[in-house]
């Protein structure tokens, strides 16, 4: 019985590491290449620390993997994690563009937005058919929101982080669907360092396909808020209403800000509620933060969502992450006795300073990994948000971060997680899992996190789980 219970998590991280296994060939191939175009498979699996069996298990000829390297060539130059955000006005378009964003906007009914994309594809050269997929909730599979039947209804999804892709995952996917439907055209929508799903085409494999594809991730994205049809292609199972509100609050769970990569999550995503991250951008910092909440369900979903309007009301005003906590404490504080409390990160990230800035009430420290794959518990301290003992200075702990390095924030849900053995995942687990995934890949490092918790966990998740990764690049 336990055996059966483990099947599905175990196949999602089996699908994980070959997918990571994946992502690895490809860095170390397109490293190797530029060196020497020449260079053999027994110098790339040296380079990348595996067989030259595992290797051709993904690749069966050196072939196949130099023109797999060029399309993830391709998808880099579209998805660039390392480059830098360009300033306003330094962009234009350099080609007229397939689908006017604010046209299909004005004219078409957001609930057949789609359809519309599926008719722009069929217009193209070539082009006998197309479907839209987007990712689930859960980030298992991508459900087909729109095209001819002929395609199947979904497709299992390698490297997903909740309902997007990040870069890492884009040419495992293609390789999936390539097995499944030879000769089709896979285009990903990608949306600011992440896919939200896919164009598929049966037809040419053109840059007009690429284009369309990019053009519709924005038109999906902003139809979201006067149709329901997206989100509820997006969700296989019912939602309950402190977890339909979390979600409404919780931001893209992937992003390229200035001078790193961000991925965060809530597990398990359609119970339970008291939970969030958050994060943004502004010309001073980078706002990232994480809160759990005492208890379950509605009264703890709404307690927290107050909890993040006072985080948000709080950096609009400043850049101090003190000043955050305090608005944040304050708001537990003046809840009725017995109301709970909550464990919160508050941080600031400065690019051009390399310096993460942070205030913990509670116990769960920030975790740090460094380049050689080790872990540091960073300073925490303060009593747990609502307790009449925080004082009322806060303490903002600093650390210069370096390319390479991963830096994590917890929940309790995630470290205190029963595991079937006995114990709990704790921050041993936790490191074992991120030390498998690529060391500057925020997506890589939650997604083999959340493997571990989804097969290891005793139970079925009764408390939310959240994680943020923050990864810097150079």
């Amino acid at each position: 019985m336990d055996d059966d219970r483990e099947r599905p998590a175990v196949q999602r991280r089996r699908r994980s590491d070959a997918a990571l296994n994946r992502a690895r060939i490809l860095h170390e191939a397109a490293a190797a290449l530029a060196r020497d175009p020449e260079v053999g498979v027994a110098e790339i699996a040296t380079a990348a620390g595996i067989s030259r069996g595992t290797i051709y298990r993904h690749f069966p000829t050196r072939d196949e993997l130099i023109d797999a390297v060029r399309r993830q060539a391709r998808d880099d130059a579209e998805l660039n994690e390392d480059d830098a955000l360009r300033p306003a006005g330094e962009l234009a378009n350099t080609a007229p563009t397939p689908l006017s964003v604010t046209e299909v906007l004005n004219r078409v009914p957001p609930f057949q937005l789609a359809e519309q994309i599926i008719a722009e594809a069929q217009r193209i050269d070539g082009v006998a058919s197309a479907a839209v997929y987007l990712v689930d909730l859960d980030g298992t599979s991508m459900q087909r929101l729109a095209g001819a039947a002929t395609f199947p209804d979904a497709i299992t999804v390698p490297l997903a982080v909740g309902p997007e892709i990040p870069r890492e995952g884009i040419e495992p996917l293609r390789d999936r669907i390539e097995e499944a439907l030879p000769g089709t055209a896979v285009a990903p929508l990608l949306l600011r360092g992440r896919a939200i799903g896919v164009l598929m085409a049966v037809g040419p494999a053109d840059d007009a396909i690429r284009d369309l594809a990019r053009e519709a991730a924005v038109a999906l994205a902003l139809a979201g808020d006067y149709t329901d049809a997206i989100e509820s292609g997006q969700r296989l199972h019912p939602i309950s209403a402190a977890a339909e509100i979390q979600q409404i609050l919780l931001p893209p769970r992937l992003v390229r800000i200035t001078g790193a990569t961000l991925a965060g999550n809530v597990l398990p995503g359609y119970e339970i509620g008291g939970d969030w991250f958050d994060y943004a951008e502004n010309a001073d910092c980078t706002w990232v933060g994480l809160a759990d909440v005492d208890g379950t369900g509605d009264f703890a979903s709404a307690v927290a969502a107050v909890l993040l309007g006072a985080f948000r009301g709080a950096r609009h005003r400043s850049d101090d992450p003190a000043g955050a906590m305090r608005a944040m404490h304050q708001v537990l504080a003046g809840l009725p006795p017995g109301s709970g409390g909550a464990t919160a990160t508050i941080a600031t990230w400065n690019a051009p300073a390399s310096l993460f800035r942070w205030v913990t009430a509670g116990e769960i420290a920030p975790m740090l990994i460094d380049t050689e794959g080790r872990m540091e518990l960073l300073e925490a301290g303060l009593p747990r948000l609502g307790d009449p003992d925080m004082p009322d200075e806060l303490e903002v702990h600093e650390r210069r971060l370096h390319p390479g390095e991963r830096l994590l924030l917890l929940s309790d849900g995630l470290l205190g997680r029963k595991t079937r053995d006995g114990g709990t995942l704790g921050t041993a687990g936790v490191h074992a899992a991120a030390v498998k995934a690529p060391q500057t890949s925020a997506a890589g490092t939650l997604r083999a996190i959340e493997d571990a918790v989804r097969e290891n966990v005793k139970d079925p998740l009764g408390d939310d789980a959240t994680l943020i990764v923050l990864a810097p690049n150079a």
